[in-house]
């Protein structure tokens, strides 16, 4: 409290000015957890990483429904309003990543089987793509996933609002200052054709270093980059295509890609008389899944 001197020499109290407390800040430590617990790593140390999701085990663990609803109210905690630049791309990541995971395990099991797996006692098997699966007749990346401050979101409307800052790539529109592409390279839409998912979460601190490290280990994968120096042809990933607009259009996204790409392939492709993308890898939409058996039941 302070105390101020009026002219006749009395005084009065003052109330002093509260500081405004910090806004909250995300956690994740819920999400990480779970990633240890049902992301595996199937590369080898000595080549590009490669991982899978063990959607069958998650599927079938005790406390499921209750484990999966406590990260996601850890993910939904914050105001994506509040959080700086840093941590709502940290955030976007690793709710979206988050959200993907949660949808594919609740609609894992296709109950459409054979009469002699139904006598084995299954009740279904383990789909083998995201493209096999929709919500009441609406497919997987437009089903209503999460509600923020709000609005419902799909997984597409989410990816492109918190993530991409609400950019459309469509529009052919020039990106905000602000779009990080190299955020294509971390978020995992559960198929294999997509970059690994990652085992660690995304952390605001460390952003930048780990968007670094996510471009260009999914850049030394021939699943995202290929280059014959014989037949003059670079092939990369439709990430290139699909999200042109995000990289800068096609210059753009051929300076990103020579930006990150591993330094044996930039140098071959110096002085190359076509600085373009010749061909983009189609994806390879099977399911990340570490192939188990469900459970009878």
């Amino acid at each position: 409290m302070l105390v101020v001197a009026t002219a006749a020499g009395s005084s009065i109290a003052a109330t002093s000015p509260k500081t405004p407390s910090p806004a909250p800040r995300p956690t994740f430590d819920r999400y990480q957890a779970l990633l240890t617990d049902y992301v595996a790593v199937i590369s080898a140390p000595s080549q590009p990483l490669e991982t899978r999701v063990d959607y069958v085990r998650l599927h079938d663990s005790p406390g499921r429904f209750e484990r999966m609803n406590r990260i996601r109210g850890e993910l939904l905690a914050t105001p994506a309003s509040k959080m700086s630049r840093p941590e709502r791309l940290a955030w976007a990541i690793n709710t979206y990543n988050f959200l993907v995971i949660e949808l594919v395990t609740e609609n894992l099991i296709d109950p459409n089987i054979s009469a002699y797996l139904r006598a084995q006692g299954y009740s279904g098997v383990a789909r083998s793509s995201v493209q096999q699966i929709q919500v009441d007749g609406t497919s997987f990346f437009e089903v209503p996933v999460v509600e923020i401050e709000g609005t419902r979101y799909s997984l597409n409307t989410f990816e492109r609002t918190f993530a991409f800052d609400g950019f459309d790539s469509k529009s052919g529109g020039k990106p905000p200052k602000t779009l990080d592409p190299r955020a294509h390279f971390a978020l995992v839409c559960a198929a294999q054709g997509c970059p690994p998912l990652r085992t660690g979460a995304y952390r605001p601190e460390s952003l930048d270093v780990q968007l670094d490290r996510a471009t260009r280990e999914a850049l030394a994968s021939p699943a995202h980059l290929r280059w014959n120096p014989d037949s003059g042809v670079l092939y990369a990933s439709s990430l290139f295509t699909w999200y042109a607009a995000d990289f800068g259009g096609p210059d753009g996204a051929y300076a990103f890609l020579v930006a990150h790409a591993p330094g044996d392939i930039v140098k071959s492709l110096e002085g190359r008389k076509d600085p373009r993308i010749s061909q983009f890898i189609a994806w390879d939409w099977k399911l990340n899944i570490i192939p188990r058996t469900p459970t009878p039941k």
